[in-house]
């Protein structure tokens, strides 16, 4: 991607009632009055001004955005047409005809941040933005586009940089009696802590963030499509007293304790001659291997509960048995499976709200007290765990008087955290970022 390109894309869904189409680049006011016709043209004057016209011969909304004030950095017009796929394709195709490019996903935040308006890890936070789940993570992902996160990560890249200086200022002025800082190791193990603090935070709110994917597995008629539905709170799935109901995984997306989760019921596992049948049951084992929580429900009014409870599968990702249909033997003193387990009514709701106490413990191994303040990515995480493990090397060198491998040390260490917010990044790792985004953004 390059920035002397004119660029033009919609920046909303195609087919709502209003399409808004985004222009940037060095001649986006004059391709804008090219396009655009109004009484009052386009100009410095207007800045900011919302203006009536035509793109064509559609009415058309035009605000022209004065560079560095602009969301990228450069001069941008936004046109607002009327929705509709045709309206948009002609308006798109006048601009293309008056100098612009289509812009490629990611590139209007490409500028952005090229341009100083966002470092990289606001940049992302406009990508999680647009695809939170929940609540909690539209929240954590306003509050790193907010800069939350880059201002503890640049803390931490100044700390590390004035112990690197303070290690070759010992190299540089080795005979000179200097005020030199002797707390070098015992700072350098305070940012190591300031970065696991990070990872463990930042784990959590990835979990927030990112989602949990949670199966429903078990014997057939353990009410595991009752528990779907009454999760979502609508029939997802359907419900019936015949085993083998559910033939196929049924997927949907709901949202627990603010965490998004995808959840998939699956068939119910037991031997069977039916092929079909079988392909079902084969597709819920996948489906168990690949969750991070299995609920295995188990039948609370069965004959025999010893032998139900040692059908399940332990080897299963993340278990909670869920002993269902309590409702119907509500003195029944059932087995302890010896793994986190819960006594559940999906038909009428009863301790519901406990399956979701063990779900949350489950996922964020342990008592989860307040929301988490960041969000780490695969990228940061990675990029912090490496920065992480210099640290010791940098002490031990200090401490020997190699104060030139301790500065190497901590400029490797400063080179990972400076990545994080883009301070030195690859090219090619900027383009892989940029192009998870979609078109407009």
């Amino acid at each position: 991607m390059n920035t002397s390109d004119n660029i033009a894309a919609p920046a909303s869904a195609i087919g709502g009632a209003v399409t808004v189409i985004r222009i940037s680049g060095p001649d986006a006011l004059n391709i804008g009055n090219r396009v655009w016709q109004g009484k009052t043209s386009l100009s410095d004057s207007v800045t900011r001004k919302m203006l009536l016209g035509k793109v064509g011969s559609d009415p058309a909304l035009a605000v022209y955005m004065k560079n560095p004030a602009s969301y990228t950095g450069d001069d941008v017009v936004e046109l607002q047409c009327h929705g509709g796929a045709a309206a948009a394709a002609s308006a798109m195709k006048l601009l293309f005809a008056a100098g612009c490019r289509l812009a490629e996903p990611g590139e209007f935040t490409y500028r952005a941040f090229v341009n100083g308006k966002l470092d990289l890890l606001q940049a992302e936070a406009v990508a999680d933005i647009i695809s939170s789940g929940s609540q909690a993570a539209l929240d954590l992902a306003e509050k790193q586009l907010a800069g939350s996160l880059s201002s503890k990560i640049e803390k931490l890249w100044d700390d590390i940089a004035a112990l690197r200086a303070e290690c070759e200022s010992r190299l540089d002025f080795p005979d000179e009696e200097l005020d030199f800082d002797n707390t070098v190791p015992e700072k350098i193990n305070a940012c190591a802590a300031a970065i696991k603090d990070l990872l463990e935070s930042g784990s959590a709110g990835s979990v927030i963030r990112d989602g949990v994917r949670v199966v429903l597995a078990g014997k057939p008629n353990a009410g595991k499509s009752s528990l779907l539905n009454r999760i979502l709170g609508f029939d997802r799935a359907i419900v019936s007293a015949i085993p083998g109901t559910t033939r196929d995984t049924v997927e949907s997306d709901a949202v627990i304790r603010n965490i998004p989760v995808r959840l998939t019921d699956t068939a119910g596992l037991r031997e069977s001659s039916d092929p079909v049948e079988q392909l079902g049951i084969e597709r819920s084992f996948r489906s168990i291997r690949a969750g991070e929580v299995t609920l295995w429900l188990l039948d609370a009014s069965c004959d025999d509960p010893v032998a139900e409870a040692a059908a399940i599968d332990r080897n299963a990702p993340g278990v909670i048995a869920v002993w269902n249909k309590c409702d119907l033997v509500p003195e029944k003193i059932l087995p302890d499976t010896g793994m986190p387990q819960v006594k559940i009514s999906a038909a009428t709701g009863e301790n519901l709200e406990q399956l979701f106490d063990l779900f949350e413990r489950t996922v964020f191994k342990g008592e989860r007290i307040t929301m988490p303040e960041v969000a780490l990515n695969a990228r940061s995480a990675a990029l912090l765990s490496q920065a992480l493990e210099t640290m010791p090397d940098a002490c031990t060198a200090f401490d020997d008087g190699d104060f030139e491998l301790a500065a190497m040390e901590l400029a490797v260490c400063g080179k990972h955290i400076g990545e994080i917010t883009g301070k030195n990044v690859e090219p090619d790792l900027l383009d892989k970022i940029f192009h998870r985004f979609c078109i407009g953004k």
